[in-house]
Protein backbone atom coordinates (compact mmCIF):
# COMPACT_ATOMS: atom_id res chain seq x y z
CA UNK A 1 0.00 0.00 0.00
CA UNK A 2 2.77 2.23 0.31
CA UNK A 3 4.45 1.68 -2.62
CA UNK A 4 1.18 2.45 -4.40
CA UNK A 5 0.88 5.96 -2.26
CA UNK A 6 4.66 6.71 -3.44
CA UNK A 7 4.14 6.11 -6.87
CA UNK A 8 0.49 8.53 -7.11
CA UNK A 9 2.90 10.99 -5.36
CA UNK A 10 5.48 10.42 -7.95
CA UNK A 11 2.89 10.85 -10.64
CA UNK A 12 1.17 14.19 -9.22
CA UNK A 13 4.79 15.55 -9.03
CA UNK A 14 5.60 14.71 -12.81
CA UNK A 15 2.20 16.41 -13.69
CA UNK A 16 2.58 19.31 -11.81
CA UNK A 17 6.32 19.59 -13.62
CA UNK A 18 5.11 19.35 -16.89
CA UNK A 19 2.04 22.13 -16.46
CA UNK A 20 4.78 24.69 -15.10
CA UNK A 21 6.46 24.33 -18.81
CA UNK A 22 3.64 24.16 -20.86
CA UNK A 23 2.81 27.66 -19.07
CA UNK A 24 6.35 29.15 -19.23
CA UNK A 25 6.56 28.51 -22.49
CA UNK A 26 3.43 30.37 -23.71
CA UNK A 27 4.07 34.02 -24.98
CA UNK A 28 2.60 37.00 -23.50
CA UNK A 29 0.77 37.44 -26.79
CA UNK A 30 -1.46 34.60 -26.31
CA UNK A 31 -2.51 35.38 -22.91
CA UNK A 32 -6.10 35.59 -22.23
CA UNK A 33 -7.37 38.92 -20.36
CA UNK A 34 -10.40 39.02 -18.58
CA UNK A 35 -13.04 40.77 -20.93
CA UNK A 36 -13.91 43.93 -18.81
CA UNK A 37 -16.05 45.19 -21.37
CA UNK A 38 -13.46 48.12 -21.76
CA UNK A 39 -11.26 48.76 -25.18
CA UNK A 40 -7.57 49.71 -25.23
CA UNK A 41 -6.82 53.33 -25.87
CA UNK A 42 -5.07 52.30 -29.28
CA UNK A 43 -8.56 50.55 -30.36
CA UNK A 44 -10.63 52.91 -28.71
CA UNK A 45 -11.66 54.91 -32.26
CA UNK A 46 -14.52 55.95 -34.07
CA UNK A 47 -15.32 57.92 -36.69
CA UNK A 48 -17.50 61.25 -37.16
CA UNK A 49 -19.49 62.32 -40.25
CA UNK A 50 -20.66 65.96 -39.97
CA UNK A 51 -23.30 67.17 -42.37
CA UNK A 52 -25.49 70.35 -42.62
CA UNK A 53 -28.19 70.61 -45.41
CA UNK A 54 -29.43 74.22 -46.65
CA UNK A 55 -32.17 75.64 -48.08
CA UNK A 56 -32.63 78.60 -50.18
CA UNK A 57 -35.97 78.88 -48.94
CA UNK A 58 -35.63 78.77 -44.81
CA UNK A 59 -33.42 79.70 -42.42
CA UNK A 60 -33.52 76.01 -40.77
CA UNK A 61 -30.64 73.83 -41.73
CA UNK A 62 -30.90 70.36 -41.55
CA UNK A 63 -28.29 68.46 -39.12
CA UNK A 64 -26.65 64.89 -39.15
CA UNK A 65 -24.19 63.33 -36.79
CA UNK A 66 -23.38 60.11 -37.89
CA UNK A 67 -21.32 57.51 -35.41
CA UNK A 68 -19.45 54.52 -36.83
CA UNK A 69 -18.20 52.66 -34.07
CA UNK A 70 -17.51 49.26 -32.13
CA UNK A 71 -17.90 47.97 -28.87
CA UNK A 72 -19.64 51.54 -27.45
CA UNK A 73 -16.83 53.75 -27.75
CA UNK A 74 -19.31 56.53 -27.33
CA UNK A 75 -21.46 55.98 -24.72
CA UNK A 76 -22.94 59.35 -24.87
CA UNK A 77 -22.77 63.01 -26.43
CA UNK A 78 -24.61 65.62 -24.21
CA UNK A 79 -24.79 68.93 -26.48
CA UNK A 80 -24.91 72.46 -25.24
CA UNK A 81 -28.01 74.16 -27.18
CA UNK A 82 -29.94 77.23 -26.90
CA UNK A 83 -33.48 76.72 -26.10
CA UNK A 84 -35.59 77.43 -29.54
CA UNK A 85 -32.93 77.53 -31.90
CA UNK A 86 -32.22 73.55 -32.44
CA UNK A 87 -35.62 71.27 -32.46
CA UNK A 88 -34.93 67.04 -31.92
CA UNK A 89 -36.06 65.35 -35.46
CA UNK A 90 -35.06 61.99 -34.85
CA UNK A 91 -32.11 59.96 -33.50
CA UNK A 92 -31.15 55.84 -33.50
CA UNK A 93 -30.81 55.19 -29.96
CA UNK A 94 -32.22 57.60 -27.80
CA UNK A 95 -32.39 61.39 -27.38
CA UNK A 96 -33.96 63.83 -25.24
CA UNK A 97 -33.52 67.51 -25.86
CA UNK A 98 -34.66 69.76 -22.81
CA UNK A 99 -33.32 72.73 -21.17
CA UNK A 100 -30.93 73.42 -23.21
CA UNK A 101 -28.98 70.08 -23.78
CA UNK A 102 -29.63 67.61 -26.32
CA UNK A 103 -28.68 63.94 -25.13
CA UNK A 104 -27.98 61.46 -27.54
CA UNK A 105 -27.10 57.89 -26.43
CA UNK A 106 -26.50 56.11 -29.94
CA UNK A 107 -26.38 52.06 -30.45
CA UNK A 108 -23.61 50.15 -29.61
CA UNK A 109 -22.56 49.84 -33.57
CA UNK A 110 -23.24 53.38 -33.75
CA UNK A 111 -26.01 55.65 -35.56
CA UNK A 112 -27.05 58.81 -36.84
CA UNK A 113 -28.65 61.84 -34.61
CA UNK A 114 -30.74 64.40 -36.27
CA UNK A 115 -32.23 67.74 -35.61
CA UNK A 116 -32.56 71.55 -37.05
CA UNK A 117 -30.63 74.75 -36.14
CA UNK A 118 -32.36 78.12 -37.21
CA UNK A 119 -29.60 80.25 -38.51
CA UNK A 120 -31.88 83.71 -38.15
CA UNK A 121 -30.48 85.59 -35.28
CA UNK A 122 -32.57 85.78 -32.33
CA UNK A 123 -34.57 89.35 -31.35
CA UNK A 124 -32.03 91.83 -29.36
CA UNK A 125 -29.01 89.64 -30.39
CA UNK A 126 -26.20 90.85 -32.56
CA UNK A 127 -26.63 90.31 -36.05
CA UNK A 128 -23.72 88.17 -37.18
CA UNK A 129 -25.66 85.25 -38.62
CA UNK A 130 -27.67 85.55 -41.61
CA UNK A 131 -29.64 83.70 -44.07
CA UNK A 132 -31.16 84.61 -47.45
CA UNK A 133 -32.15 82.72 -50.52
CA UNK A 134 -28.56 83.35 -51.94
CA UNK A 135 -26.60 83.17 -48.51
CA UNK A 136 -25.95 82.06 -45.47
CA UNK A 137 -23.19 83.17 -42.53
CA UNK A 138 -23.05 81.35 -39.27
CA UNK A 139 -20.64 80.03 -37.12
CA UNK A 140 -19.89 75.90 -37.38
CA UNK A 141 -19.31 75.59 -33.92
CA UNK A 142 -23.41 76.82 -33.71
CA UNK A 143 -24.47 74.16 -36.09
CA UNK A 144 -22.47 71.60 -34.77
CA UNK A 145 -23.00 72.71 -30.79
CA UNK A 146 -20.00 71.76 -28.27
CA UNK A 147 -20.83 68.33 -26.54
CA UNK A 148 -19.55 66.45 -23.11
CA UNK A 149 -18.53 63.14 -24.50
CA UNK A 150 -19.17 60.02 -22.29
CA UNK A 151 -16.69 57.60 -24.14
CA UNK A 152 -14.19 54.74 -23.88
CA UNK A 153 -10.60 55.85 -21.62
CA UNK A 154 -8.18 56.95 -24.52
CA UNK A 155 -11.39 56.71 -26.98
CA UNK A 156 -10.45 59.20 -30.08
CA UNK A 157 -12.34 60.14 -33.29
CA UNK A 158 -11.76 60.90 -36.85
CA UNK A 159 -14.42 63.19 -38.45
CA UNK A 160 -15.19 64.89 -42.01
CA UNK A 161 -17.48 67.86 -43.37
CA UNK A 162 -20.13 67.42 -45.45
CA UNK A 163 -21.94 70.90 -46.46
CA UNK A 164 -25.20 70.54 -49.10
CA UNK A 165 -27.21 73.12 -50.34
CA UNK A 166 -28.66 74.89 -53.72
CA UNK A 167 -26.73 73.94 -57.21
CA UNK A 168 -25.63 77.32 -57.51
CA UNK A 169 -24.18 77.87 -54.02
CA UNK A 170 -20.29 77.48 -52.79
CA UNK A 171 -19.58 76.54 -49.36
CA UNK A 172 -16.29 78.59 -47.49
CA UNK A 173 -14.89 77.10 -44.20
CA UNK A 174 -11.55 78.10 -42.66
CA UNK A 175 -10.70 74.59 -43.60
CA UNK A 176 -11.17 75.33 -47.35
CA UNK A 177 -13.87 74.93 -49.91
CA UNK A 178 -16.08 71.66 -49.08
CA UNK A 179 -17.10 70.34 -52.13
CA UNK A 180 -17.33 66.61 -51.00
CA UNK A 181 -17.03 65.40 -47.74
CA UNK A 182 -13.72 66.76 -46.56
CA UNK A 183 -11.52 65.54 -43.43
CA UNK A 184 -11.08 67.51 -40.47
CA UNK A 185 -7.65 67.75 -38.85
CA UNK A 186 -7.23 66.15 -35.75
CA UNK A 187 -8.48 68.07 -33.05
CA UNK A 188 -7.32 68.02 -28.95
CA UNK A 189 -10.75 66.94 -27.60
CA UNK A 190 -12.38 63.48 -27.92
CA UNK A 191 -14.90 64.66 -29.73
CA UNK A 192 -13.36 66.67 -33.04
CA UNK A 193 -16.14 68.86 -34.30
CA UNK A 194 -16.03 71.41 -36.85
CA UNK A 195 -15.55 75.08 -36.30
CA UNK A 196 -14.58 78.57 -37.35
CA UNK A 197 -16.73 80.71 -39.83
CA UNK A 198 -18.86 79.44 -42.34
CA UNK A 199 -20.27 81.42 -45.97
CA UNK A 200 -22.48 79.88 -48.23
CA UNK A 201 -24.08 80.81 -51.78
CA UNK A 202 -23.07 82.45 -54.61
CA UNK A 203 -19.98 84.00 -53.55
CA UNK A 204 -16.56 85.72 -54.95
CA UNK A 205 -13.29 84.49 -53.48
CA UNK A 206 -9.80 85.60 -54.09
CA UNK A 207 -7.28 82.96 -52.29
CA UNK A 208 -3.65 83.77 -52.13
CA UNK A 209 -0.52 81.87 -50.01
CA UNK A 210 1.05 84.72 -47.88
CA UNK A 211 3.85 83.79 -45.55
CA UNK A 212 3.40 80.24 -46.40
CA UNK A 213 -0.28 80.62 -45.22
CA UNK A 214 -2.87 79.55 -47.50
CA UNK A 215 -5.46 82.46 -46.93
CA UNK A 216 -9.31 82.89 -48.46
CA UNK A 217 -11.11 86.52 -48.52
CA UNK A 218 -14.69 86.22 -49.24
CA UNK A 219 -17.51 88.24 -49.50
CA UNK A 220 -21.49 87.70 -51.36
CA UNK A 221 -21.55 88.59 -55.17
CA UNK A 222 -22.09 91.79 -55.22
CA UNK A 223 -21.04 93.00 -51.83
CA UNK A 224 -18.99 95.97 -51.23
CA UNK A 225 -16.20 94.01 -49.19
CA UNK A 226 -12.74 95.27 -50.92
CA UNK A 227 -11.35 91.97 -51.47
CA UNK A 228 -8.30 92.69 -53.20
CA UNK A 229 -7.75 95.57 -51.37
CA UNK A 230 -7.77 93.05 -48.17
CA UNK A 231 -5.11 90.45 -49.87
CA UNK A 232 -2.36 93.62 -50.78
CA UNK A 233 -3.14 94.80 -47.03
CA UNK A 234 -2.53 90.72 -46.13
CA UNK A 235 0.91 90.98 -47.77
CA UNK A 236 2.12 93.78 -46.41
CA UNK A 237 1.18 92.79 -42.12
CA UNK A 238 0.80 89.11 -42.57
CA UNK A 239 4.52 88.08 -42.04
CA UNK A 240 5.45 90.51 -39.43
CA UNK A 241 2.27 89.22 -37.58
CA UNK A 242 3.45 85.29 -38.35
CA UNK A 243 6.86 86.17 -36.42
CA UNK A 244 5.45 87.45 -33.88
CA UNK A 245 2.69 84.54 -33.25
CA UNK A 246 3.86 81.00 -34.02
CA UNK A 247 0.79 79.74 -33.31
CA UNK A 248 -0.69 81.64 -36.64
CA UNK A 249 -2.71 78.62 -38.43
CA UNK A 250 -1.96 77.21 -41.65
CA UNK A 251 -5.16 78.76 -43.02
CA UNK A 252 -7.43 81.39 -42.88
CA UNK A 253 -10.37 82.50 -44.20
CA UNK A 254 -11.84 86.01 -44.02
CA UNK A 255 -15.14 86.17 -44.33
CA UNK A 256 -16.80 89.35 -45.76
CA UNK A 257 -19.76 90.37 -44.26
CA UNK A 258 -23.04 92.84 -46.01
CA UNK A 259 -24.51 95.57 -45.03
CA UNK A 260 -27.19 94.85 -42.85
CA UNK A 261 -24.92 92.42 -40.60
CA UNK A 262 -23.19 93.81 -37.40
CA UNK A 263 -20.45 96.26 -37.82
CA UNK A 264 -17.17 94.99 -36.79
CA UNK A 265 -14.94 92.72 -36.10
CA UNK A 266 -15.13 88.90 -34.84
CA UNK A 267 -12.65 86.06 -34.19
CA UNK A 268 -13.08 81.98 -34.84
CA UNK A 269 -10.86 79.22 -34.63
CA UNK A 270 -9.17 79.65 -38.38
CA UNK A 271 -11.15 82.34 -39.40
CA UNK A 272 -12.35 85.60 -38.90
CA UNK A 273 -15.51 88.21 -39.72
CA UNK A 274 -15.15 91.50 -41.21
CA UNK A 275 -18.02 94.23 -42.12
CA UNK A 276 -17.75 95.46 -45.43
CA UNK A 277 -18.12 98.98 -43.95
CA UNK A 278 -14.78 98.66 -41.36
CA UNK A 279 -12.15 100.24 -42.95
CA UNK A 280 -8.50 98.50 -43.32
CA UNK A 281 -6.73 101.00 -41.07
CA UNK A 282 -8.96 103.10 -38.94
CA UNK A 283 -8.58 107.14 -38.30
CA UNK A 284 -6.97 106.51 -35.14
CA UNK A 285 -4.19 104.31 -36.65
CA UNK A 286 -6.01 101.08 -35.87
CA UNK A 287 -6.70 98.02 -37.47
CA UNK A 288 -9.50 96.01 -36.95
CA UNK A 289 -8.64 93.20 -39.87
CA UNK A 290 -5.20 92.81 -37.67
CA UNK A 291 -6.41 92.97 -34.16
CA UNK A 292 -8.78 89.74 -35.11
CA UNK A 293 -5.93 88.11 -36.95
CA UNK A 294 -3.90 88.32 -33.35
CA UNK A 295 -7.10 86.58 -32.00
CA UNK A 296 -6.99 83.99 -34.64
CA UNK A 297 -3.56 83.13 -34.12
CA UNK A 298 -3.85 82.18 -30.19
CA UNK A 299 -4.11 85.35 -28.24
CA UNK A 300 -7.27 84.55 -26.99
CA UNK A 301 -9.67 82.82 -23.94
CA UNK A 302 -8.31 84.90 -21.02
CA UNK A 303 -8.25 83.72 -17.79
CA UNK A 304 -11.17 85.29 -15.37
CA UNK A 305 -10.48 88.61 -14.88
CA UNK A 306 -8.14 89.69 -18.04
CA UNK A 307 -9.85 89.58 -20.93
CA UNK A 308 -8.33 93.04 -20.85
CA UNK A 309 -5.19 91.66 -21.31
CA UNK A 310 -5.66 89.83 -24.90
CA UNK A 311 -7.92 92.69 -25.96
CA UNK A 312 -4.86 95.17 -25.13
CA UNK A 313 -1.98 92.95 -26.56
CA UNK A 314 -4.52 92.30 -29.67
CA UNK A 315 -5.05 96.10 -30.39
CA UNK A 316 -1.09 96.86 -29.13
CA UNK A 317 -0.05 94.78 -31.93
CA UNK A 318 -2.35 96.37 -34.61
CA UNK A 319 -0.74 99.56 -33.69
CA UNK A 320 2.40 98.30 -33.42
CA UNK A 321 2.72 95.90 -36.72
CA UNK A 322 1.65 98.69 -38.51
CA UNK A 323 4.50 101.46 -37.69
CA UNK A 324 6.91 98.16 -37.90
CA UNK A 325 6.07 97.61 -41.02
CA UNK A 326 6.45 100.76 -42.89
CA UNK A 327 2.68 101.48 -42.41
CA UNK A 328 2.84 104.05 -40.25
CA UNK A 329 5.51 107.00 -39.50
CA UNK A 330 7.13 107.09 -36.40
CA UNK A 331 5.12 110.88 -35.48
CA UNK A 332 2.00 108.73 -36.71
CA UNK A 333 2.37 105.98 -34.45
CA UNK A 334 3.01 108.72 -31.65
CA UNK A 335 -0.21 110.15 -32.34
CA UNK A 336 -2.34 106.79 -32.27
CA UNK A 337 -1.16 106.41 -28.79
CA UNK A 338 -2.17 110.40 -27.65
CA UNK A 339 -5.41 109.74 -28.86
CA UNK A 340 -6.10 106.07 -27.23
CA UNK A 341 -4.53 108.26 -23.92
CA UNK A 342 -7.23 110.80 -24.43
CA UNK A 343 -10.06 108.23 -24.96
CA UNK A 344 -9.02 106.66 -22.20
CA UNK A 345 -8.86 109.33 -20.02
CA UNK A 346 -12.36 110.66 -21.12
CA UNK A 347 -14.36 107.77 -20.63
CA UNK A 348 -12.61 106.42 -17.41
CA UNK A 349 -10.60 103.50 -19.40
CA UNK A 350 -9.77 101.17 -16.42
CA UNK A 351 -8.51 97.34 -17.06
CA UNK A 352 -11.29 95.35 -16.57
CA UNK A 353 -13.98 92.06 -17.98
CA UNK A 354 -15.11 92.68 -20.44
CA UNK A 355 -12.46 94.93 -22.22
CA UNK A 356 -13.78 97.40 -25.12
CA UNK A 357 -13.15 100.77 -26.16
CA UNK A 358 -12.15 102.99 -23.50
CA UNK A 359 -11.09 100.46 -21.39
CA UNK A 360 -8.63 98.54 -24.41
CA UNK A 361 -7.17 101.73 -24.66
CA UNK A 362 -5.88 101.71 -21.21
CA UNK A 363 -4.76 98.06 -21.63
CA UNK A 364 -2.77 99.38 -24.90
CA UNK A 365 -0.85 102.06 -23.05
CA UNK A 366 0.02 99.70 -19.87
CA UNK A 367 1.29 98.02 -22.59
CA UNK A 368 3.40 100.31 -24.35
CA UNK A 369 5.03 101.37 -21.04
CA UNK A 370 5.88 97.73 -20.75
CA UNK A 371 7.04 97.72 -23.73
CA UNK A 372 9.24 100.77 -23.50
CA UNK A 373 10.71 99.15 -19.76
CA UNK A 374 11.37 95.82 -21.55
CA UNK A 375 13.94 97.44 -23.95
CA UNK A 376 15.36 99.67 -21.40
CA UNK A 377 16.51 96.20 -20.20
CA UNK A 378 17.89 95.11 -23.70
CA UNK A 379 14.72 93.09 -24.05
CA UNK A 380 11.35 93.08 -26.12
CA UNK A 381 7.56 92.95 -26.48
CA UNK A 382 8.19 89.88 -29.00
CA UNK A 383 10.01 87.85 -26.39
CA UNK A 384 7.25 88.80 -23.41
CA UNK A 385 4.89 87.34 -25.82
CA UNK A 386 6.88 84.04 -26.19
CA UNK A 387 7.18 83.98 -22.66
CA UNK A 388 3.09 84.66 -22.31
CA UNK A 389 2.23 81.44 -24.86
CA UNK A 390 5.03 79.56 -23.41
CA UNK A 391 3.29 79.37 -19.91
CA UNK A 392 0.38 78.57 -21.52
CA UNK A 393 -2.48 81.64 -19.56
CA UNK A 394 -3.23 85.21 -20.23
CA UNK A 395 -3.42 86.44 -16.95
CA UNK A 396 -2.81 88.74 -14.67
CA UNK A 397 -0.47 86.92 -12.93
CA UNK A 398 1.17 85.55 -15.79
CA UNK A 399 1.97 88.39 -17.16
CA UNK A 400 4.00 90.14 -13.91
CA UNK A 401 5.77 86.50 -13.85
CA UNK A 402 6.75 87.42 -17.27
CA UNK A 403 8.15 90.36 -17.51
CA UNK A 404 9.55 89.74 -14.58
CA UNK A 405 11.78 86.97 -15.96
CA UNK A 406 12.73 89.07 -18.74
CA UNK A 407 13.79 92.01 -16.78
CA UNK A 408 15.33 89.94 -14.14
CA UNK A 409 13.09 92.38 -11.24
CA UNK A 410 10.14 92.87 -10.84
CA UNK A 411 8.77 95.20 -13.19
CA UNK A 412 8.12 98.79 -12.14
CA UNK A 413 5.70 99.39 -14.53
CA UNK A 414 3.02 96.66 -13.48
CA UNK A 415 4.35 97.19 -9.72
CA UNK A 416 2.74 101.06 -9.60
CA UNK A 417 -0.13 100.31 -11.50
CA UNK A 418 -1.18 97.82 -9.65
CA UNK A 419 -1.21 99.00 -6.51
CA UNK A 420 -2.69 102.50 -7.59
CA UNK A 421 -5.48 100.22 -8.74
CA UNK A 422 -5.83 98.11 -5.48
Amino acid sequence: MTDILKERSRYRCVLLLAALVLSSCTTPSSKQTPDTGRMSAPTAVYKTAFKATFSKDSPVVEVEITLNQARRVVRELDFNVATGTYQLLSADGSAELSAGRLVWQPPAAGGTLRYSYDIAPRPGKRKDARHTSTLAIARLGDLFPAARARTLKGATNSATLSLVGPAAWSFETAYGAVQEPLALPAGERNFNRPLGWLLAGKLGIRRATIADIRVAVAAPVGSDFRRMDTLTFLNWVLPDLKDLLPAMPPRILILGAPSGMWRGGLSAPGSLYMHEDRPLISENGTSTLIHELVHVAGVHSAAEGADWLVEGIAEYLSVLVLHRSGGTSERRFARTLTQLEAWAARDAGKLTDPSSGANTAAAVLLLHQLDLELQARRSSFDRLLAELFARGEFSQASLVASAEKLLRRPSAVLTEYFATAE
